[in-house]
């Protein structure tokens, strides 16, 4: 089993750290891959081969960096995350850019959903492989929300290859110490055995007392800690 977070952002785009002084911190935490998601409207064709290299000269066989985009869309309301990319994609509506990041090889992942946002992105339910149950900076360090889980078991209706994610979505240095992350059944520290594990859903999400399956399937007691938990814990995105 892999540790690995996901939703990182660096100087590359608003994050308050360069991407070597991150992984470096995650490494130090024995984590095994760095999937980054610096935001995508600051990016030209030259930003993104620089930022592929560096993800590249950064990887070692004993941490890999996964690089990827966040894409907003309709005014910020609907934030979509492309990890494993390594070209831009370019579109302006959602289907649009899922297809492009599948096309690129890439995982799409529907980002801190917001409520209501079902008929939202009603045309690529069947296309998403991933909901963001869990955000650290969205929800909190402590527990995810249920709403998410009730976007997720919606989606799996009609497409069960959708799985649930959880991302630190860290900006900020201080996110680094206590880092929601993923164990991934995969046999090697390198992208493509990582993104292989992340596609079929060979994973589980961890964040503080908590351990949850890529199917986003909760025992009772989780189901009932969260309802209690999540209204005392959530906070805003500010």
């Amino acid at each position: 089993m892999l540790k690995g977070v996901m939703h990182v952002h660096s100087r590359f785009s608003d994050g308050e750290e360069p991407l070597e002084s991150l992984v470096k911190i995650f490494k130090q935490q024995g984590m095994a891959f760095v999937a980054v998601s610096d935001h995508a409207e600051v990016f030209d064709d030259n930003r993104m081969a620089e930022y592929v290299r560096l993800c590249e000269t950064l990887s070692s066989s004993a941490l890999t960096v996964i690089p990827g985009l966040e894409f907003a869309l309709l005014g910020g309301s609907i934030h979509l995350l492309g990890y494993g990319i390594t070209r831009r994609i370019r579109g302006r509506d959602i289907e649009t850019l899922v297809d492009g990041i599948h096309e690129a090889g890439g995982i799409a992942v529907l980002a801190h959903p917001p409520s209501g946002c079902a008929n939202i992105i009603g045309a690529v339910k069947t296309k998403l492989d991933g909901i963001e149950v869990w955000n650290g900076r969205y929800d909190g360090m402590y527990t995810p929300r249920a709403d998410a889980f009730q976007l997720l078991r919606s989606i799996r209706t009609a497409n069960a290859g959708t799985h649930a994610f959880a991302g630190v979505d860290l900006h900020k240095r201080n996110q680094a110490d206590r880092p929601l992350y993923l164990e991934v059944e995969a046999g090697e520290v390198n992208r493509e055995s990582v993104m292989t594990a992340l596609k079929s859903g060979r994973f589980t999400l961890r964040g503080a007392s908590l351990r949850i399956p890529s199917s986003g399937d909760l025992t009772f007691i989780q189901e009932l800690s969260i309802a209690v938990k999540q209204p005392l814990c959530r906070r805003s995105a500010g």
